[in-house]
């Protein structure tokens, strides 16, 4: 019975020392991994319509400068107004990757509406009685080309800023704007899967630069949101 059991201790030891060679075959003892680093601003804004230069970035492996061997991606298109990355890769020889990205915004100096905006203060939720925004939060709003606006944070950062839930929680949508009327084509917030009830009382003003609606959501939340153009 002995004889058994330190027979099967040996073949189960064998089949272990099999797969570990086996998972680690072809790869050397030491695995050198590439620095990479991205000169200028991680985010970066052009004006619609012209070029992007690139800052530069430089990559360096075991000592060895091997920027020529970085991988750059990217969709910008300064011809659209947007968000877009550029994605930085490269991969040792064991395939292990080290990545970067830069995110690029695009917006049109010459448009109104597009552009930061910043939430009133004096912003309010009302549930239960109304609670003041109490700070300014930066929200970005993008020309669809279509007549239409996105809108980073229908809720002006309550949630997103105020709260602290991060960007999971903005309300994004899109608006439509109309002379000084303001009405909701869609909005969605990822982090709860819904969106809006409905928003009304939208309004823009061109002389001052203001952006102002109340919105439902929930069923019994409030929020009457005031944002201002930078």
């Amino acid at each position: 019975m002995k004889k058994l059991a330190y027979l099967m201790a040996f073949v189960f030891t064998l089949a272990l020392t099999s797969c570990g060679e086996d998972s680690t075959a072809g790869m050397t003892d030491i695995t050198y991994y590439a620095e990479l680093t991205l000169e200028g601003e991680t985010t970066m804004y052009v004006d619609k319509g012209e070029a992007y230069e690139e800052p530069g970035y430089s990559a360096v492996m075991n000592g060895e400068d091997v920027t020529d061997q970085v991988e750059v991606t990217s969709n910008v298109d300064t011809s659209t107004s947007g968000v877009y990355t550029i994605t930085y890769s490269i991969v040792n020889e064991d395939g292990f990757y080290t990545t970067s990205t830069r995110t690029v915004i695009v917006l049109d100096p010459n448009d109104p509406i597009e552009g930061y905006w910043d939430t009133d203060e004096n912003s309010y939720r009302d549930y239960e009685g109304q609670t003041a925004y109490g700070d300014s939060y930066e929200i970005l709003i993008i020309n669809n080309g279509d007549g239409t606006y996105y809108v980073e944070d229908l809720l002006g950062g309550w949630y997103y800023y105020r709260a602290g839930y991060g960007s999971s929680y903005a309300m994004t949508g899109n608006i439509a704007i109309d002379g000084s009327t303001v009405t909701l084509v869609d909005s969605y917030i990822a982090g709860w899967g819904d969106g809006l009830d409905y928003l009304d009382q939208g309004t823009y003003d061109a002389t001052t630069g203001t952006l102002s609606w109340h919105v439902s959501y929930a069923g019994y939340l409030e929020f009457y949101v005031t944002m201002y153009k930078r």
